[in-house]
């Protein structure tokens, strides 16, 4: 129970962080007012802000259902599920990792540094997580690479700062993700996720006419009951083909014109759709973007159609 509530005590934090962002901004909520070129670079936001190979909610995903010790995090095939080669998914190797287990709070403090120079994506980071492994009885469970058939649930806390330059956009960010999972025992057939995601940094990212323009951005995602399938995980391997479920998201972004700060604010949901893509959508608008969740790419691009 103490988890549970520390758990609910930080998203309410996060909530409010994100509406007092929100609230001291000069912004331009008007939808009738956003342009293409906002479109396009909230989805290049939202983008990073879920990708795996982007170090956004996705890897976060495989971080917080992955083992630990005091020499590495794993991802095996008993755990979860992809390889580390960084030819095969971007994931990268660690450096400098450190582990730490505090038996009284059950708290594995983990910090490393990753790195990925794949020919695809060039990105670098830090990392310092949190994380509490619970039994089925909500005892702690101190070795989790020994006793991973015993877990049931896992607390979750990471914070990343880095930056990344792909074939799709570069950005410079922090990355902070709070979540609960639970359902991981044997005895359940899906695992169930929630927690929130904020981000915030600069985005620079490609437009249809193929020019580049950026954003400062600040992000807040939120997400409850996001479901992920374990016969399905078990069938392909990959965490973004299994999950599914509804997130919904605050996008504050800002750029410079003439000398002063132009701050626009979209928000709208996102649907995981089991198929490896999201599918962006705007409040008040009829446009979307379909988003892979492994590399981020914009896979489907909306049309000039605005909503009522």
């Amino acid at each position: 129970m103490f988890i549970l509530l520390k758990h609910r005590n930080l998203l309410l934090l996060l909530t409010v962080m994100a509406v007092t962002f929100s609230a001291c901004s000069s912004v331009n909520n008007d939808v009738e007012s956003i342009s293409e070129e906002d479109l396009t670079m909230a989805a290049e936001v939202v983008a990073t802000s879920l990708a795996d190979d982007e170090s956004g909610l996705i890897s976060s995903m495989y971080d917080a259902v992955s083992t630990v010790d005091n020499s590495s995090i794993t991802y095996g095939n008993d755990v979860a599920f992809k390889s580390t080669d960084p030819f095969t998914n971007g994931r990268g190797t660690e450096r400098n990792f450190v582990h730490e287990y505090d038996s009284v709070t059950g708290i594995h403090s983990i910090s490393f540094e990753r790195t990925v120079n794949s020919g695809r994506i060039d990105r670098s980071f830090s990392l310092d997580q949190e994380i509490i492994y619970t039994d089925i009885d909500g005892n702690f469970v101190a070795q989790p690479k020994e006793y991973w058939d015993t877990i049931e649930s896992i607390d979750f806390k990471s914070t990343k700062t880095g930056y990344s330059d792909g074939i799709y956009r570069d950005h410079e960010f922090t990355k902070i993700d709070t979540m609960l999972t639970s359902g991981l025992h044997s005895s359940n057939s899906v695992v169930t996720l929630n927690g929130v995601h904020r981000g915030f940094g600069n985005a620079e990212g490609s437009l249809p006419d193929s020019s580049t323009t950026s954003r400062d951005y600040d992000i807040f995602i939120k997400y409850e009951n996001v479901t992920l399938n374990k016969d399905t995980l078990e069938a392909n391997g990959a965490l973004e083909n299994a999950v599914s479920g509804t997130l919904t998201y605050s996008i504050v972004m800002n750029k410079t014109i003439n000398g002063e700060a132009d701050n626009t604010v979209l928000e709208g949901t996102i649907d995981l759709e089991t198929d490896g893509t999201a599918l962006l959508k705007f409040k008040g608008l009829t446009q979307f973007f379909r988003i892979a969740l492994s590399d981020g790419e914009l896979r489907e691009r909306p049309s000039q159609r605005r909503g009522n």
